[in-house]
């Protein structure tokens, strides 16, 4: 069963099967998720450069290799540069 709906971000009125309240149209939840996927990526790309900078840091002061070992393991699984051998 289909319902008639308006956007709650644009006006556009639409036929939803699902149609709530809070309902938005297929436009507006399109660009809701580029912006919730740039934001992300944007977040992974801060998190690769704090850990690659700390790998950095640490190998300069010698510091423990248990540590680098994990920052490196770290930045490996959230697809950052895991060449730095």
């Amino acid at each position: 069963m289909s319902y008639f709906m308006s956007c709650q971000k644009c006006g556009k009125e639409t036929i939803g099967r699902y149609a709530t309240e809070d309902s938005l149209c297929s436009e507006c939840i399109s660009d809701i998720d580029k912006l919730s996927v740039e934001k992300l990526q944007e977040q992974l790309n801060t998190a690769k450069k704090a850990l690659t900078e700390a790998i950095g840091d640490i190998e300069q002061l010698n510091g423990s290799d248990d540590t680098i070992k994990y920052y490196k393991q770290a930045l490996a699984a959230i697809g950052g540069d895991d060449d730095r051998e």
